[in-house]
């Protein structure tokens, strides 16, 4: 939050501002609970109409300030003259009950404010100001403040210099709290963003780069089979080109996952992302169902969402399905996202190793990389299809770390 002198914001919401407007709301609490106690226990202020009146607009304008802070706080630091009229009604609080007592705490109050909300020299001026109001209200009430020490009335304005060193103080803890707290925050964006390189360099060298290695490795090959037998080599251009599709969907997933960080929003939203635009591409409606509950940590979400990428890819380029659903539950303490499609299914096991190896083998990595994916989050991946019935991919993650990663991907707070 800016002092004066600097811009102000258009909002009061990082923690710095949160910790000055509650302290802000806190004294001004304070000074309608001083008016109310006194109104309360003085009878002779009770008998005073000019004093009930003073006393209750000082109260019903601290209500008002109470009732919209934010925007009469951003006000007070464009035009600090504002607080001077708040010194002005403080000397009428001080005319019409006496400079002593609760009155006086009053007036400390729009010190302590001053401290709070402005640099050093404003808040000097402005305690300076309430000073001089001070004495002049003790020489109208020179004759009803007798009894009391003399030393004391002449010296109680010290306690408008320590009132506002005392929000100063606590203005100066809330910066420099505010400052740590920023440099954590830029810190570990440094290392999320090293992980982030760390992972997508791993994902390039697990999938991108072995599928272009195969490719290298059979066309060298090529030219041998070319010479020796005409329909081997037409095989292996087959396979070369079905390879190199495979290494474009790869890289174009790594593109995605560059420019949408699934990581940065709830599993549930990423997925109705996922599949409104997989809908919109090809037609086939998908229905999502995921609770607020169903997340996952960072790393693992982003397996998750890739999973479920890959897996409706497969609905589009093998299934020829009408209806898709992608549904998102805790089971056992553990997250499972299931792919369901009404499409053509597969015969036979398709979570046999065998046939995993087979499809490796044949340049066709998606379900290889969804199993593999799911390894490497700490969960599993299992397949249940039949000819004509249809295919369920359904992923399963543990939970742990969900809610702490969830308070770590909070948006950094500001400088002031």
């Amino acid at each position: 939050m800016p002092r004066s002198g600097e811009p102000a914001l258009p909002a009061l919401q990082r923690p710095v501002e949160s910790r000055v407007g509650a302290a802000f709301v806190l004294l001004m609490q304070l000074r309608v609970l001083v008016i109310g106690v006194t109104v309360l226990v003085d009878g002779q202020v009770r008998g005073d109409p000019w004093a009930i009146g003073v006393l209750v607009l000082a109260a019903v304008v601290s209500g008002v300030v109470l009732a919209g802070w934010e925007k009469v706080v951003l006000r007070l630091f464009e035009q600090p003259a504002l607080l001077a009229f708040d010194v002005l009604l403080g000397y009428a609080v001080l005319a019409v009950g006496g400079i002593f007592g609760p009155y006086f705490l009053v007036t400390v109050v729009t010190a302590g404010l001053a401290g709070l909300l402005y640099r050093w020299p404003v808040a000097a001026l402005l305690c300076a100001q309430q000073a001089v109001l001070y004495y002049t209200a003790l020489y109208r009430n020179a004759s009803s403040e007798d009894g009391a020490a003399v030393s004391l009335l002449v010296t109680l304005p010290v306690f408008y210099g320590v009132a506002a060193l005392v929000g100063t103080v606590l203005r100066r803890l809330f910066d420099e709290h505010a400052a740590a707290e920023e440099s954590r925050w830029r810190a570990e964006a440094v290392a999320m963003a090293a992980e982030e390189r760390t992972r997508l360099a791993r994902d390039m060298h697990d999938s991108l780069t072995a599928t272009l290695s195969g490719i290298a490795l059979s066309a060298n090959g090529l030219p041998a089979w070319v010479r020796k037998s005409p329909d081997r080599a037409e095989a292996e251009a087959r396979r070369i080109a079905a390879a190199a599709q495979v290494a474009a969907r790869e890289a174009r997933s790594l593109i995605t996952e560059l420019r949408e960080d699934a990581a940065g929003v709830p599993l549930g939203d990423a997925l109705r992302e996922l599949a409104g635009e997989w809908e919109a591409r090809t037609g086939v409606p998908v229905r999502v169902d995921a609770g607020p509950g169903a997340d996952l940590a960072a790393a693992a979400r982003r397996e998750m969402v890739t999973i479920a990428r890959e897996a409706l890819e497969n609905v589009r380029r093998h299934a020829h399905a009408s209806a898709v659903e992608i549904v998102a539950e805790i089971v056992d303490g553990e997250l499972e996202v299931r792919v369901r499609d009404d499409g053509a299914g597969m015969a036979g096991r398709p979570d046999d190793p065998r046939r995993l190896d087979s499809l490796a083998e044949g340049g066709h990595y998606g379900l290889v990389g969804m199993h593999e994916r799911a390894a490497r989050a700490g969960g599993r991946l299992a397949v249940r299809s039949a000819p004509g019935g249809g295919t369920e991919i359904a992923a399963t993650m543990p939970m742990a770390g969900a809610a702490a990663d969830a308070e770590s991907a909070r948006v950094p707070p500001g400088s002031r």
